[in-house]
């Protein structure tokens, strides 16, 4: 037994891989309408005259419904309200073939399946079309099954039933909506640094890859600055650790602001990358100008100052297999291949960085260009051959200290 339990792990069920979790409730609420066919033939009075031909062709649909589903494994939007409200049709004519009453209505709750299942994984809109036509029909069976027992009981079948399909609905959507917001904060605290509100790696890593691959689709350079405040230590050792965190959200604020003001709050990427570090990526413009705004903002707005390592990146498609290239040019995994390229950048950024640190602080020094090949995915790419050389001009804040 233990060894079979192994093996099932190993090998878990292609059934369950295959099938999401909409497309296997909708088998599922399909196979609902078999027990009628049952029913039908155990108790010939349980339909209407001359219904089982009719019902036969709603199993018929139902027994496509279930094949196609299984082969497809995981529905569109299209075919899921394609076969949701087939469905549905099928269960309202199932139900008015009942003969019974009682039997009518307890068939048409099961009409509120289908919107459920909608409310779980598909768009509003389809969800409320399902549930309108839902309505529609639970409407309809219910003036059939009562409508003889005159308007008041009418009103109160329709609107039971129309509770029925809607609750649920109601209910499966607002649990969703918090779901989603919740995973969306979840989302946002595992991206960002608690201290500065700004990305940590794991948020860069994330915005980097669409950067990356925009540029490179594009064919535009990108810029990366890594920035360092000056002397952070002393802040530490004099004011004390509080004072030190205040001054990092200080100069953190800044470097957005400026960075925003310059290229637009959705076109760049500040991250701190670890104590006193921060990197920010976006499209290369006017470096000198960009790297000028920071330090002037910082000196002004923050009682440090802070000395940047600048790097123009130059991302270069290059498709998998290209001759042009070696083969080993080219990424073999997804996994680490953005890591690799943020590393050799920030690498060289550094090296410029310490030049200016060594030249008094408060300055910038530019690293020269990168060549980065990227193998045409917004998850893979790779550092070519190309070495920055630093710049030996200075930025035009050089000297102030």
């Amino acid at each position: 037994m233990n060894v079979i339990d192994k093996s099932s792990r190993r090998h878990p069920n292609p059934w369950r891989s295959r099938l999401d979790t909409r497309t296997t409730a909708v088998i599922v609420s399909a196979t609902g309408a078999v027990p009628l066919l049952a029913i039908a033939l155990l108790s010939p009075t349980f339909l209407r005259p001359n219904a089982l031909p009719v019902l036969i062709v709603v199993l018929t649909f139902t027994a496509v419904t279930v094949l196609f589903a299984a082969k497809v494994g995981r529905l569109s939007e299209r075919q899921f309200a394609v076969l949701g409200f087939g469905g549905m049709t099928g269960v309202a004519i199932s139900a008015y073939l009942v003969a019974d009453p009682s039997g009518t209505r307890a068939v048409t709750s099961m009409l509120a399946i289908v919107p459920a299942i909608a409310a779980s994984s598909s768009p509003p809109r389809v969800t409320a079309r399902l549930s309108a036509a839902s309505v529609v029909m639970v409407t309809a069976l219910s003036v059939v099954s009562v409508g003889s027992s005159g308007w008041a009981v009418t009103a109160v079948a329709i609107g039971a039933a129309a509770t029925t399909v809607l609750v649920p609905v109601a209910l499966i959507g607002g649990l969703r909506r918090t779901l989603t917001l919740v995973n969306e904060k979840l989302q946002r605290l595992a991206d960002t640094d608690p201290l500065t509100g700004l990305l940590n790696r794991r948020g860069l890593l994330s915005s980097a890859q669409v950067l990356v691959h925009q540029a490179c689709e594009r064919k535009e350079l990108l810029a990366a600055f890594v920035v360092d405040v000056d002397h952070f230590k002393t802040v530490n050792d004099t004011d004390g650790h509080t004072a030190g965190d205040r001054t990092l959200a200080a100069v953190a604020d800044t470097l957005a602001c400026a960075v925003h003001a310059a290229v637009g709050e959705n076109d760049a990427i500040v991250a701190r990358t670890g104590g006193e570090e921060f990197l920010i990526l976006a499209p290369h413009r006017d470096g000198r100008e960009l790297t000028e705004r920071i330090l002037d903002r910082v000196r002004s707005d923050c009682r440090v100052t802070v000395s940047i390592g600048t790097l123009t990146l130059d991302v270069r498609p290059i498709a998998p297999g290209d001759p042009a290239l070696p083969s080993a040019d080219v990424a073999s995994s997804e996994s680490g291949g953005l890591d690799h390229v943020l590393d050799a950048a920030v690498r060289a950024a550094d090296a410029a960085l310490y030049r200016a640190k060594a030249d008094g602080r408060d300055r910038a020094y530019h690293a020269g260009t990168l060549t980065i090949t990227w193998s045409g995915s917004p998850r893979s790419g790779q550092m070519r051959t190309s070495r920055p050389e630093l710049s030996t001009s200075r930025h035009a804040a050089d000297g102030t200290r």
